[in-house]
């Protein structure tokens, strides 16, 4: 099976289950892939900016904890959809941002993005 299709064939397509060649979902992983807390989070984050050290990202995500960053940068590292770059000038400190891979996403933040503000009191937090 080709590895894009157009929006028809999509359409066309899903109800029998759409798989690849090996005959597994090409849709569940990426699921799965933003079903672990913080993830989605952290990547549209750094949507937002070219790179980002690690306590900017901290203060932009309310509600996240030092260790829940770290485990979560490490795991988007070790997925290839973020990179840590080591500067060591003029303060050694790390930035992140998204690799070819993370930047791919991009196209799935724009739907979602385009679904919030068509249906915008849904997934809304009250408070």
């Amino acid at each position: 099976m080709e590895k894009r299709m157009s929006y028809e064939e999509f359409l066309w397509r899903v109800r029998d289950g759409i798989v690849d060649d090996a005959g597994k979902s090409p849709v569940i992983p990426v699921l799965k892939l933003f079903q672990v807390r913080w993830r989605s989070e952290v990547v549209y984050y750094l949507f937002t900016s070219d790179s980002a050290r690690f306590n900017e990202i901290k203060f932009n995500l309310q509600g996240i904890t030092s260790t829940m960053l770290s485990a979560t940068l490490k795991d988007l590292i070790e997925l290839g959809i973020v990179r840590r770059l080591n500067v060591k000038e003029p303060t050694p400190h790390a930035e992140y941002s998204l690799t070819e891979m993370g930047n791919d996403l991009l196209p799935i933040y724009y739907e979602i993005s385009n679904w919030g503000f068509q249906y915008p009191s849904v997934g809304r937090e009250e408070k």
